[in-house]
């Protein structure tokens, strides 16, 4: 009986984790005025350790805060880490202001950390970041402020310096991940 009781306790945590796990449409809208974003590191915010360090933020973090490329920090999380690029601006990954760029990500986490580095025009060490709840219904949406990490400065302290530089907003889609949606057949 024992027995029986662990493996539908195990199957019934595998399924609500499989349940849970998601495809989202996400949109990211540059609310600024005049300065173009970099591309955007969405992550578990169980990584946020990975980012935030004691009043600043890693090296890997003020990486991309500073240059705008997101590789280094992505290694640090690891396969948990997605990046979306804009489509605006030499590369070809940047944001302008007042535009949108759509991508899609697969996560099974109950809550994302959202980063990316404000192009230096204007400051050289700015980044919006939000921390988004996913789960709460088909929609969730969150506004990301803008720090300033101190780092030209030389104070390296992370400072809130402008409210909702952009807007991110994740969509549900149906997913092969979960059991109880049917699978996409439109690739």
């Amino acid at each position: 009986m024992m027995i029986k009781t662990l493996l539908a306790s195990l199957a019934l945590g595998m399924m609500s984790t499989a349940a849970f796990a998601g495809t989202y449409s996400v949109t990211v809208t540059n609310n600024l005025d005049q300065e173009l974003l970099a591309p955007i590191l969405i992550a578990d915010a169980k990584y946020d350790t990975e980012i935030f360090d004691m009043g600043y933020v890693t090296p890997e973090a003020e990486h991309q805060i500073l240059t705008g490329d997101p590789g280094k920090l992505a290694a640090r999380i690891g396969p948990d880490a997605m990046v979306g690029h804009g489509e605006d601006g030499p590369p070809g990954v940047l944001l302008a202001p007042g535009k949108s760029v759509t991508f899609d990500i697969t996560t099974e986490a109950h809550s994302v950390r959202v980063i990316s580095m404000v192009a230096p025009t204007m400051v050289p060490d700015n980044y919006v970041t939000a921390l988004v709840e996913l789960g709460m219904g088909d929609m969730a949406s969150a506004s990301l402020d803008r720090f300033d990490i101190g780092h030209d400065e030389g104070t390296k302290t992370v400072k809130l310096v402008g409210e909702a530089s952009a807007t991110i907003e994740f969509h549900s889609k149906m997913d092969a991940m979960d059991p109880m949606k049917p699978k996409d057949t439109m690739n």
